[in-house]
């Protein structure tokens, strides 16, 4: 940072502890008249949500670091990667990408790792001069087990690197990109330099979406502004370990043999970052925009890679960290629980903001007896100033050009249902399979509609059954404030649904060309959002007087 910068970096953390002593100093004090289990719940997830994550990220912020520049070593053996599977991508995607291998500058061999052995893949590779690799039909690469897991990309580039290494060209480092990230010609003059430090096994760079047409490619690309920008250089600047992020990753090569290889899960290029750092590696965050790959082509697949992303980060967490969090420094140990914990806290938090409320009325018990002017006059300025940082960090984003959105704010809402089912699963000990994302290829039978749709269904419902139910046991006056949260509740429930129903249906249309086809496919979804705004609008009206007297004479 610039001196201009750290001035402006402490002010705005200033005010940040400014305002949250005063909320938190008047909000503790609201105990009276309250129901002690249903206070300190809702304390705990607001103190979470509204507090810890900003000033975490606050922190991070000032740890931010950007490497300098380094010529690579000359005479390093280098190879890029990239890996596909026929029956999930056009070899229209496959073919760009070869182009775009073939195309970067520094000398290196270039190869596809084929899953499917694919005839018209391996035609394309001799067409463009590509390495060809396959292991269909390998029984000692195809296993029920890691390291060869079959069906992973794991297995499939641990076959390749035992592979290499019997033929003798045991790389000194490789790139992996997934077969939709394609590379920027200088890519390898960008990050081949760091591995002039025997320490560096990883250099990552952001990864991002150039597919931004669609909605939810766009959103997602909004969704990890933080991430790919400000957070990245914060974790590199403060541990030396930002996170890999398997689209397309720079490796050292005897150090992923050193772990074994790519590690047995669906997020394994989160489990290959803490397992490298507690064998004493380290990485480093390129703050550049040197490859470039597509977003989720629709909801259902955004969801379904939430989810995916979501169950690994949460089996990591609570099976792989406990054993390995003794080998990391302090500030690793700190970073690794904080954004692996983040799944799981960040979804609970929000299904008890949420339920609380609904709880509330069935219990007849106040959470806390405060009027909503007060509360409002304590809590909006926490709010405003963490927008404030959330501003003020904008210009270390990737990519610069996007802008936060409805889109992100949707999807942002979409998501905490489906990572809190997730770390269901996780709890059960459901196992899924492993999923592939589909690139330039339709995905054929995707999910039903109400498996899409569903959870905000009932995010809309429950909490207008809750104030149905409240009303007719003639709950306690006291109480009634929480029609209003109830209602809100609600409304967010059916906002989102209305909303990525409504470019769904769009989408479809779209694509077959046909607005009946788009409404047919989901006409019981439709008929299911039109009673629930029926009903929300005729709470509204029945209750909203009452909530709004009684939020405010509290």
């Amino acid at each position: 940072m610039s001196p201009v910068d750290r001035m402006r970096f402490w002010a705005v953390g200033l005010l940040w502890l400014s305002v949250n002593l005063a909320f938190w100093g008047w909000w503790l004090r609201q105990t009276d008249h309250s129901t002690p289990w249903l206070y300190w719940t809702e304390t705990i997830a607001l103190f979470y949500q509204t507090t810890l994550l900003p000033t975490v990220f606050w922190r991070f912020v000032r740890k931010m670091k950007r490497p300098v520049e380094l010529e690579p070593a000359a005479g390093m053996r280098v190879a890029m990667i990239t890996l596909c599977v026929p029956s999930s991508e056009s070899l229209g995607v496959i073919e760009r990408q070869l182009i775009a291998l073939r195309n970067v500058e520094h000398p290196h061999d270039s190869w596809i790792l084929d899953e499917g052995g694919s005839d018209e893949v391996r035609a394309l590779a001799g067409k463009h001069a590509i390495n060809y690799f396959t292991r269909r039909g390998v029984e000692a690469w195809n296993q029920p087990a890691p390291p060869f897991q079959t069906k992973t990309k794991a297995g499939n580039v641990n076959a390749w690197l035992d592979h290499i290494r019997a033929l003798g060209l045991d790389y000194e480092a490789f790139v992996q990109l997934d077969i939709d990230h394609r590379p920027r010609p200088d890519y390898l003059g960008r990050v081949l330099g760091y591995f002039r430090d025997p320490k560096v096994a990883w250099v990552q760079a952001p990864s991002v979406c150039g597919n931004l047409e669609n909605w939810t490619a766009r959103g997602l690309a909004e969704q990890d502004l933080i991430f790919q920008g400000p957070l990245q250089m914060g974790f590199y600047g403060a541990t030396g370990t930002p996170f890999i992020i398997g689209s397309h990753t720079s490796y050292r090569t005897a150090a992923i043999r050193e772990i074994g290889g790519f590690q047995p899960t669906r997020a394994e290029d989160h489990l290959d970052t803490v397992v490298l750092a507690a064998h004493g590696y380290s990485g480093v965050f390129v703050p550049e925009l040197i490859a470039t790959g597509d977003g989720p082509h629709d909801l259902a697949t955004y969801l379904r890679q939430q989810f995916a992303w979501a169950y690994s980060m949460i089996q990591i967490f609570f099976q792989h960290t406990p054993r390995l969090i003794r080998r990391y420094t302090r500030g690793q140990a700190l970073q690794f629980l904080f954004c692996q914990s983040w799944y799981t806290l960040w979804s609970v938090s929000l299904a008890v903001l949420w339920a609380l409320p609904a709880v509330a009325l069935l219990a007849n018990r106040p959470i806390a007896s405060v009027p909503l002017g007060r509360f409002l006059v304590y809590f909006v300025p926490v709010m405003l100033t963490s927008t404030l940082m959330w501003c003020e960090s904008r210009r270390w984003f990737q990519p610069s050009g996007v802008r936060l959105s409805w889109r992100g704010i949707v999807l942002q809402t979409a998501r905490w249902p489906v990572v809190l089912w997730a770390l269901i699963n996780v709890a059960l000990r459901i196992k899924r399979p492993y999923m592939i994302t589909p690139k330039g290829k339709a995905s054929g039978g995707g999910p039903h509609a109400i498996s899409i749709y569903g959870p905000y269904i009932v995010l809309a419902a429950l909490p207008l059954a809750a104030v149905w139910l409240f009303d007719w046991g003639a709950g306690s006056t006291i109480v009634r404030g929480y029609y209003g949260l109830a209602l809100a509740n609600a409304l967010m429930g059916a906002a989102v649904l209305a909303t990525t129903l409504g470019m769904d249906i769009k989408q479809i249309a779209a694509e077959h060309r046909a607005p009946r086809i788009a409404l047919r496919s989901r006409v019981v979804i439709v008929l299911a959002l039109a009673c629930l705004v029926a009903l929300l609008g005729v709470s509204v009206g029945h209750f909203g007087h009452q909530a709004l007297h009684a939020m405010t004479a509290a």
